[in-house]
């Protein structure tokens, strides 16, 4: 399971073309499905039904308006077994406090979390390896926007032997705790 930021259509859209566009300048790779692209807020991993509740708890003690979410740029991150491919979110104080918030109830709820910096982009692909014919420099992500107004807690699940997340629970953000 993980908590993250479900895109809207547009961005999930541009990010498609982007995927479409690089899939054949790569050698290998394991390529995001539109439908599964996010902004991972924590990682929560295999949890039971009660933990899963726990994580419903936090995630409506979270306290944050909802804000803008900027995205644009493209990036990756040096793999022994193949680069991760991402498209880049503005780092804002909005997001920053939103993982915070969340990361602090989970934590007071006896999750276990990543203690590594807060690094959000969106992946695109993962163990991708490029033609040698080209550079990371040659793509491109477009500037999107788009509003954050919720939450999603997410199962990760492999019906057909196919990757898919379903939501399992929403949380709208406002500045209101929800009891």
């Amino acid at each position: 399971m993980f908590i993250a930021v479900a895109l809207s259509p547009e961005i999930r859209d541009t990010l498609e073309d982007v995927i479409q566009r690089l899939r054949p300048c790569c050698e290998s790779g394991r390529f995001t499905k539109a439908e599964n692209l996010h902004l991972t807020l924590t990682f929560l991993g295999e949890v039971s039904a009660a933990k899963a509740e726990l994580a419903r708890e936090a995630m409506d003690a979270v306290s944050v308006f909802p804000f803008p979410l900027h995205v644009g740029g493209f990036g990756y991150f040096r793999r022994q077994s193949g680069d991760i491919f991402w498209a880049g979110v503005e780092r804002s104080e909005p997001l920053s406090f939103l993982h915070r918030q969340l990361s602090s109830q989970l934590r007071s709820r006896g999750f276990s979390l990543e203690r590594r910096g807060f690094r959000p982009h969106l992946t695109l692909a993962r163990q991708a390896a490029l033609k040698q014919e080209y550079d990371h420099g040659a793509f491109v992500v477009p500037a999107a926007k788009m509003l954050v107004e919720k939450i999603t807690l997410f199962q990760s699940e492999r019906p057909g032997g196919k990757l898919c997340y379903t939501p399992v629970y929403e949380k709208m953000l406002s500045q209101e705790k929800t009891r």
